[in-house]
């Protein structure tokens, strides 16, 4: 068998066809790094004229001088054959040194274990590829519980029912509550393409800012959607000012007709403490949504939707998955991710996706882990908790890789 460079269309027809294929594997994928400082490499095996497997290798220099490699989301190849993995993985590792890599990374997009939506009933499915990987020479980094990885290790996933009505019913009773709450409030979602990419990217800003991370230039994004629209959806959710008007007057209404009830209910009986409060919690309740209704006056005033969310999602082999979200933090209250995750889950549906992924999420799923609430509104959907492989070092050069791991410690300090 012999590795060789391929074209992108004969690396994608092949690419394509494999169950573990990502958004990562894809050549415009490499295309994209590119724009990072990262060159592209697309290579297969081929056994005669027969292609075996293939991988897209990003090569990237150091301040070593040295190039790393990396195999984004791991080999496109047979992982049951183990003789393949085998010749694959020596092959792969001499184009390494051939083209002066000290280290190979890679993290198969594999699942090794799955657990349920509360983190219990653990189920260890594909050790038996993690001890293949150590035995060729892979270094292990762990089964890391957060984001210490290049790729989330830890994610979430609910297979999808035949139609809507039976994928919504297997939802919380509480998530069911809150799509239908926050839909008749009049949230409503929009698809985009890039003419409208600053204010998607002006939304991923809006929780970057709260969450104190760095997004990319609305550049990186731009090129992103446009190599890959075929596989992409952007979101954007908004608040109609009418319907969302018109629903504060009709919730106010339907409160004051309920204490008018209950008012006539104590003139006609002995009125007990648990009347008494009952009314004080109405009268409460309507002074809340007087509130509310002069809100949506004012909103109403401005005349246009006011954008609270946006969502990019990715659908690509048997899967959609919420590639990247952001959220306004003054519109908390509109539930902007239960109304872009639900128009997500219809278009799985569309498309005939067997599954719904939420992507990536911490491990430890415990309420006081301060990652806890990437989690909390996905655990509603009863998604199971899916652990891949994890992340991966090949070291050719052991002096290198020592000399690089300290200069990486360097960077991240001084970053």
């Amino acid at each position: 068998m012999e590795l060789k460079k391929i074209d992108a269309q004969t690396y994608k027809e092949y690419a394509l066809k494999n169950p573990y294929i990502s958004i990562y594997q894809l050549p415009e994928w490499g295309t994209l790094k590119e724009t990072n400082g990262w060159v592209s490499h697309l290579v297969g095996l081929y056994d005669d004229d027969k292609l075996k497997g293939v991988t897209l290798l990003l090569a990237k220099n150091t301040p070593i001088k040295k190039n790393l490699f990396y195999a984004p989301r791991g080999y496109l190849i047979d992982y049951d054959d183990k003789e393949l993995l085998k010749v694959f993985s020596e092959e792969v590792v001499k184009y390494v040194k051939e083209n002066k890599g000290f280290l190979l990374k890679i993290d198969p997009n594999i699942i090794y274990a799955t657990r349920n939506s509360d983190g219990n009933a653990r189920i260890v499915v594909a050790d038996d590829i993690l001890n293949e990987f150590i035995t060729l020479g892979y270094k292990h980094l762990g089964f890391t519980q957060n984001f210490e990885t290049l790729q989330p290790r830890n994610l979430c996933r609910f297979e999808l029912k035949a139609t809507y009505e039976d994928t919504f019913q297997s939802f919380s009773k509480q998530t069911r509550k809150n799509i239908d709450k926050y839909t008749h409030m009049g949230v409503e979602v929009r698809t985009i393409d890039s003419d409208e990419m600053d204010l998607f990217v002006s939304l991923l800003q809006a929780t970057a800012d709260k969450k104190h991370f760095v997004i990319r230039p609305i550049s990186y994004y731009q090129k992103m959607y446009d190599l890959m629209k075929e596989y992409i959806k952007l979101y954007i959710v908004y608040i109609d000012p009418v319907k969302y008007y018109e629903y504060t007057i009709k919730s106010l209404d339907e409160t004051k007709k309920e204490l008018t009830n209950l008012e006539n209910q104590m003139a006609k009986v002995n009125i007990g403490e648990k009347l008494k409060r009952r009314k004080q919690e109405l009268e409460n309740k309507i002074s809340k949504k007087e509130q509310e209704v002069a809100k949506a006056e004012e909103i109403k005033k401005g005349g246009v939707p006011i954008n609270i969310g946006a969502l990019m999602s990715i659908f690509l082999g048997d899967e959609g998955i919420t590639f990247m979200s952001g959220t306004s933090s003054l519109y908390k209250e509109f539930g902007p991710k239960y109304v872009f995750y639900n128009e997500h889950i219809k278009e799985c549906l569309k498309q005939k996706k067997k599954y719904c992924n939420f992507y990536g999420i911490s491990g430890d799923i415990n309420p006081n882990n301060p990652y806890y609430s990437i989690y909390e509104i996905k655990k509603g959907f009863n998604p199971e908790i899916v652990e891949l492989l994890g992340e991966f070092d090949y070291i050719l050069n052991k002096k290198d890789y020592l000399l690089y791991k300290i200069a990486l410690k360097i960077y991240k300090l001084l970053k």
